[in-house]
């Protein structure tokens, strides 16, 4: 009888489907795009703000305030030399232990770096924006599951440039471990 258990269990864990990839993927203008890097230093000209080294990137590319219920996750194509990026911020409570979960308000910026110039101007078509609030639902996530400090979702939504063109992004997953700060 035994046996029989730990085979059963066996079989269950074999069969389990695995975790998606960290990182963080959708579709945007008919192409698949998958962002695996968080931030890091190097000798490109998109170096982060702050001259922080790389350890103190990890954390601010993957950061959860319990305290304000706020996540921020930040990935590019490339660590040191991106030509593309995403920052994905939204409220959420790890003490919620209901899933799924749709935060109420949410942001997602994406950066094409290739473009040089000023971000979100009017005159800006590479770089777009959405946002969930009170006012406005263009953005969808949907939090399905939070284990080990790590935070599995999906996301869609319409997003908007500064020259005011449109574009949607869809099938967005995300697999990532968050550091807890305060």
């Amino acid at each position: 009888m035994r046996f029989l258990i730990l085979f059963l269990l066996a079989i269950l864990l074999f069969f389990a489907p695995p975790d998606p990839p960290p990182g963080i993927s959708f579709r945007f203008k008919n192409q698949s795009i998958a962002l695996p890097y968080p931030m890091r230093r190097g000798a490109s000209k998109y170096l982060p703000r702050g001259n922080y080294d790389n350890a103190r990137l990890d954390t601010l590319s993957n950061w959860y305030d319990p305290v304000r219920h706020y996540v921020e996750i930040i990935r590019q194509d490339d660590a040191t030399n991106p030509t593309l990026g995403v920052a994905l911020g939204f409220e959420f409570d790890d003490a919620n232990g209901e899933y799924p979960y749709t935060p109420a308000h949410s942001v997602i910026q994406l950066k094409n770096f290739g473009w040089g110039g000023v971000e979100f101007s009017s005159r800006d078509t590479s770089n777009f924006t959405g946002v969930s609030n009170e006012v406005s639902d263009d953005l969808q996530i949907e939090i399905t599951d939070y284990r080990n400090d790590t935070l599995f979702g999906r996301f869609s939504g319409l997003l908007l440039s500064g020259a005011g063109s449109m574009a949607t992004l869809d099938s967005g997953s995300f697999a990532l471990r968050v550091y807890q700060v305060r």
